[in-house]
């Protein structure tokens, strides 16, 4: 149940295996098959196969045993279904007329048995998840998704340390680094209508994204919770978003009021920089170490340009062999910068002090 030593059982005769459910007592496991109309039972390690009930099965779904008798649900005859669990004899409808009959359970102390586990004490010194194992110690001590394990396997980290945060128009998601799945987690922000430029704030831990629907830039904690709107006026189609995590303030670009914009975190004291010769501003990245922004252009001259944090000292970095400008991308350990090109596509690169 740690999701160790996976091993397929049944690989043959199948092809929409639906319901399943499990015999304790007798140690089988059954399953039904709604292409071949058919409930097959096996040994949990799937040998000694045989069938239980076999023909004249419409689309049988979800399976659930109590004590000798086999219950199913089927989507064809909007039924409950039963039979003797051994011989498929003594078949009968218990109930009908069930619109979208889906899965079934039976709630009974014999079906869901009280035993000590190591996961019933103190959830087995576990800091989040205890899950039960066939094999010594019998279980195994687990973190949410992408969450690392520290080295006493039983305490996980705060949260990710190191993530992707990707925007996709109608949610914003969170790929962990920090393990090597890379799952995606969706956030719990709502109402997200067009998201499509994102950055994040190590200090105070927000995530800030433009929307080109509701014509706002938002803000939320890293998971998704607390989410507000930081500035909703005079904002037309905002492309871009950078954060300075230095001095505490937020730049975007806008492609309907061709300007470049910046204001404090949380929307205050807002000021144009930029609002002369930018055809389509796309992308824009901060190096406030040093003071400068870039940011992209993929109008009828396309080109990647720069300034000082202030939008002064501004300067054409390259402007030859370029279609639609888009992503852009700061190394500021090798001062390189990359950029993705959907005309040409390519993703190329250049030093950021010779373009």
């Amino acid at each position: 149940m740690d999701g160790t030593h996976r091993a397929i059982i049944i690989e043959k005769e199948i092809y929409w295996p639906n319901g399943l459910t499990l015999d304790y007592g007798e140690q089988k496991l059954y399953w039904a098959d709604a292409k071949f109309n058919f409930i097959h039972r096996s040994n949990l390690d799937g040998t000694s196969r045989e069938p239980v009930v076999q023909g004249d099965l419409p689309h049988p779904f979800a399976l659930t045993l109590y004590e000798d008798t086999l219950f199913w649900t089927d989507w064809n005859t909007h039924s409950i279904h039963a039979c003797r669990k051994q011989t498929g004899e003594d078949r009968r409808k218990i109930h009908s007329d069930i619109f979208s009959p889906m899965d079934i359970h039976v709630f009974s102390a014999l079906r869901q048995p009280t035993v000590p586990t190591p996961c019933s004490l103190e959830n087995g010194g576990c800091s989040h998840l205890c899950l039960l194992s066939p094999a010594t110690p019998f279980y195994q001590c687990a973190c949410p998704t992408g969450v690392q394990l520290l080295d006493d396997r039983k305490t996980c980290r705060n949260g990710p340390t190191q993530v992707l945060l990707l925007a996709r128009r109608t949610d914003l998601r969170r790929i962990s680094l920090d393990t090597p799945d890379f799952t995606d987690i969706i956030l719990q922000a709502d109402d997200i209508r067009h998201a499509i430029a994102i950055d994040y704030d190590p200090v105070d831990g927000h995530i800030y994204w433009t929307d080109d629907e509701v014509k706002a830039i938002r803000r939320s904690a890293l998971d998704g919770s607390d989410a507000q709107f930081v500035v909703t006026s005079q904002v037309n189609h905002p492309d871009g978003i950078a954060v300075d995590w230095i001095a505490r303030n937020l730049y975007w670009t806008d492609t309907g009021t061709d300007r470049i914009e910046v204001a404090r975190l949380n929307g205050t004291m807002r000021k144009i920089l930029i609002s002369e010769d930018l055809d389509e501003p796309r992308a824009i990245v901060l190096d406030p170490v040093a003071g400068y922004m870039y940011w992209t252009d993929w109008g009828e001259v396309p080109k990647i340009e720069r300034a000082d944090l202030d939008g002064t000292e501004r300067l054409v970095m390259a402007n030859t062999s370029l279609g639609w400008p888009n992503g852009l991308a700061l190394d500021y350990h090798e001062r390189k910068v990359y950029w993705g090109d959907a005309k040409t596509d390519k993703i190329e690169l250049g030093a950021l002090s010779s373009l």
